[in-house]
């Protein structure tokens, strides 16, 4: 195959005008397909069981290797599925390799303090949740390493008690770590709950438990939720009913994430693109409501969207509201996602630099708040939303960049150049991955205008371009699942954005040197 920028426009035209199509497509999820195999099963659950048991590493347990905490609460639901729906020997042995995995690996939550800010997300409402049920069902496993985790969820829990269940907002994605009544109030306009597979299964097993017996048709209540599944599936690519993403519908999500990845490579107005770009912004700026933007329609807005998104479209000439920002912004300099959230994110923060700068106010009180979330070596290594330094290290050099704060960028800019692989690329694990990086040519290239842009910096950029060349050709990787939910998971279309955007902008450099 070619490796031409005709090439890459075409790829990348593809994937901008499918972008929120199908409200989003994902890698399927482990820990959602347990809890509906768990609560709201298919009619033949066998496929997904199957499924589930393919999923299971060889030490064991399930999740992506790469984050050790994200594998506990998959691993803990497959358990409690495979044991609650399947008898088989195969099933069996899956199950007490499960177990033996999470009791082997039980101590990586034993924190000194509270736990970081990295958790996968509910894991404090979920967790220990799930250590409930397997105890009920006469399953021993450790619960000591879990006591900061748990005290995290005690006092998650007495905020959720205290607050009016609305549906679409942050907790109720978490429903099934704590919801006891088939409220209504929790159902959306997607008929799910939550935007959680996860979620609208234990809503309709407490529906089915209070219908009155004998009751032969279905409440439309309940046929909705059931079709909401049907179309989370769906979502997956499997072709297997009852395996579901993490979470869904991603609709905005997925368009100003994927819209984010062609402005950090200065292709938001390419001309090739500019007529597949443009009805996608005029989408997201019909989208808009009086908080801003979430993730989907059906769901509470949140900082992060918010703010990417009236970056991308304060930046490409539309009139948008800066006061949207301001419900999202705290006196220390931090963006919150959420509301009532306990841990911070710096790429939400960093994506409120850049909306801030792109908008021309004074960004001082982020940058020092940024600043000080950097580590020893100049990188920001954790954020909640992630698993990748890579990732976070990235969005906030972009958005630094933005900013002029050209200081607080220059350390990372010679850590970034020294975690460069040989043969090219940049990964967190021994092999270099493709995404990380695409998110690492995304800040290197965002030097061009800050006097950061040395000869250093424009050969690790060839080296990369050489190195990505030899990707082009492969699949993407599956299990290349960075992004952090309940679980590690991927994003097809957005991810093959900050890719293909990426090797598109480098092939653009070689043809202007």
């Amino acid at each position: 195959m070619p490796s031409t920028p005709e090439w890459f426009i075409a790829q990348l035209r593809a994937d901008i005008q499918a972008l929120g199509a199908q409200g989003g497509i994902l890698t399927p999820s482990v820990y959602d397909t347990a809890q509906v195999l768990r609560d709201a099963p298919p009619g033949d659950p066998r496929p997904a069981v199957e499924w589930l048991m393919r999923q299971q590493r060889a030490d064991g347990g399930w999740g992506a290797e790469l984050m050790p905490l994200a594998r506990h609460i998959p691993t803990l639901a497959a358990v409690l599925a495979l044991r609650g729906t399947s008898d088989t020997a195969e099933s069996r042995r899956a199950v007490e390799g499960g177990i033996e995995f999470f009791r082997r690996t039980a101590e990586a939550w034993a924190f000194d303090g509270p736990p970081p800010d990295d958790i996968p997300v509910a894991s404090e409402l979920i967790l220990p949740r799930l250590l409930e049920e397997a105890a009920a069902v006469g399953i021993e496993l450790p619960h000591k390493p879990f006591q900061s985790l748990s005290a995290l969820g005690t006092r998650r829990r007495g905020l959720i008690a205290r607050m009016k269940h609305r549906a679409g907002t942050a907790p109720i994605h978490s429903f099934e770590a704590w919801g006891t009544e088939p409220d209504m109030n929790v159902l959306d306009g997607s008929k799910g709950v939550g935007n959680s597979p996860a979620a609208t299964a234990h809503w309709l097993r407490l529906r089915r438990a209070a219908l009155p017996p004998g009751t032969r048709e279905l409440p439309e209540e309940m046929l909705g939720a059931e079709a909401f599944l049907r179309l989370a599936a769906e979502a997956t690519g499997t072709g297997v009913p009852g395996v579901v993403p993490t979470v869904w519908p991603i609709v905005h999500y997925e368009q100003s994430w994927g819209l984010l990845a062609l402005f950090s490579t200065g292709l938001l107005e390419h001309p090739g693109l500019r007529d597949v770009v443009r009805p996608q912004l005029d989408g997201l700026y019909r989208a808009v409501r009086p908080e801003g933007y979430g993730m989907s329609e059906f769901f509470v807005c949140d900082g992060d969207i918010t703010s990417t998104c009236v970056a991308m479209l304060k930046e490409t000439g539309y009139a948008v509201d800066g006061g949207l920002l301001q419900r999202y912004q705290l006196a220390d300099g931090q963006f919150i996602t959420y509301a009532h959230e306990m841990q911070p994110s710096v790429t939400t923060t960093a994506h409120g630099v850049l909306a801030l700068a792109i908008l021309g106010q004074d960004v001082s009180r982020q940058v020092r708040w940024l600043a000080e979330k950097r580590g020893a070596d100049g990188l920001w290594r954790m954020d909640k939303w992630h698993a990748s330094w890579l990732y976070s290290t990235s969005q906030v050099m972009l958005a630094l960049c933005r900013a002029g704060a050209t200081e607080v960028v220059r350390p990372a800019v010679e850590a970034l150049l020294q975690a460069q692989h040989a043969e090219g690329g940049w990964g967190m694990s021994r092999m270099p991955s493709l995404l990380e990086t695409a998110y690492a040519v995304h800040a290197l290239r965002a030097l061009r205008a800050q006097g950061l842009f040395g000869p250093e910096v424009k050969r690790a950029l060839q080296r990369a371009a050489r190195w990505m060349g030899t990707q082009q050709d492969v699949a993407p990787e599956r299990q290349e699942m960075l992004w952090t939910g309940k679980e590690l998971y991927r994003p097809f279309r957005l991810d093959r954005v900050f890719e293909r955007s990426a090797m598109l902008a480098l092939e653009l450099d070689s043809l202007a040197e």
